[in-house]
């Protein structure tokens, strides 16, 4: 094996430990509260290879919020058309596959960026999705307010699933938000029939 790929598979290691460790250390405390000695302290890292990749704890931490939207944004693109059921077993998967970073993120002391880019992300997939399967405009504010109270509902109950350590049984929520889903559905498809009747 050449130089470069030890070095690769070294810096990813590494990359990894910090992400990792960053990831414990804030299942109880804040993000401002972690400094980057107490870091490196944890995962026996020396401080100077921690700055050789990041500028400091924020740096890190924007870093992996911003891998887990990307991934999470090729999810909803490769799954968002598909049945809810199915849509919520790939999310749940990536979820208990990645259990460390998503309860950082969707916990109590996750920064409020992730949640806010998440609910912009769902809701234009919510809004793209239900406008095109029932031939609905974009411009209704009232479905805006309907897109954005049903995302926050499931981005919630996500949430509490990663502050209570995953212990709920995913299946029974992927079951739950899966019904959540139907019947808001066909409350939104009622609700735009009747407008349009009404015109």
């Amino acid at each position: 094996m050449n130089k470069d790929k030890i070095d690769d598979r070294r810096v990813r290691k590494t990359k990894r430990a910090l992400r990792d460790g960053l990831a414990e250390l804030m299942i109880d405390k804040n993000l401002r509260s972690i400094t980057v000695r107490e870091l490196t302290d944890k995962v026996d890292i020396h401080r100077a290879t921690f700055y050789a990749h990041y500028k400091d704890i924020y740096d890190l931490y924007e870093q992996m919020e911003d891998a887990v939207v990307v991934e999470l944004n090729q999810i909803l693109i490769n799954n968002f058309s598909v049945p809810s059921i199915q849509f919520y077993t790939v999310l749940f998967e990536y979820i208990s596959e990645n259990k460390q970073l998503s309860r950082m993120l969707f916990g109590n002391h996750g920064g409020i960026s992730f949640l806010y880019r998440l609910n912009l992300l769902f809701e234009e997939k919510c809004m793209e999705g239900w406008c095109k399967e029932w031939e609905l405009s974009e411009e209704d504010e009232e479905l805006k307010y309907k897109v954005r109270y049903h995302v926050q509902g499931c981005l919630a109950i996500i949430s509490r699933w990663a502050e209570s350590n995953f212990t709920y049984p995913n299946d029974k929520l992927i079951r739950i938000l899966s019904d959540i889903d139907k019947s808001m559905e066909g409350y939104v498809k009622n609700k735009s029939k009747e407008a349009q009747n009404n015109k």
